[in-house]
Order: C-alpha cells, then sequence, then structure tokens
C-alpha cells in the first residue's frame, strides 16, 4: 500500500476565503483586494461569540 497524500488545509482555507471575499466583492460592488482587505480586518469567527 502506498502513502496517502498529505491535504494542504492551509491552501485549502485560503483558496476558500478568496472565494468567499469574491462573492462578497461582487455582491457589495467592492474589489476582490477591497473584500480581502476586509476580512482580514475583521477576523470575525462564528465560535468567538
Amino acid at each position: 500500500m502506498g502513502k496517502k497524500p498529505k491535504r494542504h488545509t492551509e491552501a485549502t482555507a485560503d483558496r476558500e476565503k478568496a472565494i468567499e471575499a469574491l462573492y462578497f466583492a461582487r455582491k457589495c460592488g467592492l474589489t476582490k483586494e477591497e473584500a480581502l482587505k476586509m476580512f482580514r480586518e475583521a477576523q470575525i469567527r462564528i465560535d468567538d461569540g
């Protein structure tokens, strides 16, 4: 049996954030960069309460 490939969770998470930011940007009339900047500055998480 061969080894299973390692999952790149950080790359997947970054890709998902970029996709979400692009959707948000289109919906709100922003650029992708503006949306990514807002996401980085906000750092809001569901479990922060």
